[in-house]
């Protein structure tokens, strides 16, 4: 079976629990609409709360914090009136601030030019002037698809053949065939998740890794084995043990400057966890959205070109455009 590859944008979501855990709760114990406003106005500007996060669903907050809908429409309406939010026509609620406004917390610092650095967001500004260009000359590519439905579930013909290309050009022969584009490397996940599990698969991740990845298995109720990345990285032997004892079916990986640990795995560790994933039957799910994020060293292989021949069989690779480039964009 032919390796497949995700290339996708980051979706960034804030649940109802993890909203739930960060605010600071009424001494009288139970929200109405202002406190609820409040708790959540505080933990932006402490840097509790991240910005250009999409809040949780009214109706899901609501019921992790056991009050009305009513409430926390209430509260949101007082945030966006206030400036600490703001609504997209069928992209929810999102985090922000209001003008002149700055974090107080350690969760940002002043610039050069004394604008606020939120460090809490790991993405980067739009690229101004490359932003533009891309736009003009994506405009320009217009009238071409205009005269056509318009539809491609597997992305444009001509960015899949660019993502292969560019695979290729990293170390790893791709065809077109086998690239998939995404709305979000979040999407991805919930994708791959749902076509290769079933409710009560279990699903090997490393402890810590990236929460919204945990949520996603989690909602498609996967049983999670957790194996530690410590500071010395990876431990091979602790991976390969839990692969054969618990066979499980899936295995997620963030090898290229874990998150949130910041480890690179050595390439030797690489071609003996696909090897042993192979040995168990088990897809092998590699996140490398930070692959581009090399300030120091050379930017890692593609984790499936440095597996033995035949071990690359059961690799899915998930990538993504809003680490190196801009979050904003969204492709698909």
């Amino acid at each position: 079976m032919a390796v497949a590859r995700v290339v996708a944008t980051a979706d960034r979501t804030l649940t109802g629990r993890q909203l739930a855990s960060l605010l600071t709760p009424p001494p009288e114990g139970r929200f109405g609409y202002r406190e609820l406003a409040r708790a959540v106005r505080e933990a932006l500007l402490d840097g509790r709360v991240a910005l250009r996060l999409r809040l949780p669903a009214e109706r899901e907050l609501a019921t992790v914090l056991a009050v009305s809908r009513t409430t926390v429409t209430g509260a949101y309406d007082l945030l966006r009136e206030s400036g600490y939010a703001h609504s997209r026509r069928g992209a929810g609620t999102w985090t922000a601030l209001p003008e002149n406004q700055a974090p107080t917390a350690l969760g940002a610092f002043h610039g050069d030019a004394g604008a606020a650095v939120d460090l809490a967001l790991a993405a980067p500004e739009a690229p101004a002037d490359e932003l533009a260009a891309a736009l003009t000359s994506a405009a320009a590519e217009l009238p071409r698809y205009a005269g056509s439905q318009g539809y491609h579930p597997y992305g444009l013909p001509v960015l899949r053949a660019a993502v292969a290309a560019r695979y290729t050009a990293r170390g790893l022969p791709t065809l077109p065939e086998q690239i998939l584009v995404t709305t979000g490397a979040q999407q991805a996940l919930s994708l791959v998740l749902t076509l290769l599990g079933r409710p009560g698969d279990r699903v090997l991740a490393e402890n810590p890794s990236y929460p919204n990845a945990l949520d996603a298995m989690r909602g498609r109720m996967l049983r999670v084995t957790p194996v530690p990345v410590t500071e010395a990285g990876w431990d091979t032997g602790l991976v390969d043990a839990a692969l054969r004892q618990t066979a499980p079916r899936m295995a997620y990986l963030i090898p290229d400057f874990h998150n949130p640990t910041g480890r690179l795995m050595p390439q030797e560790q690489r071609r003996e966890l696909a090897r042993a994933a192979r040995a168990t039957g088990t897809w092998l799910i590699v996140d490398e959205t930070l692959t581009d994020i090399a300030l120091d060293v050379p930017a890692p292989l593609p984790f499936a070109a440095t597996a033995a021949g035949g071990d690359g069989e059961q690799i899915v690779s998930v990538g993504s455009l809003s680490k190196s480039c801009w979050g904003g964009l969204r492709v698909g």
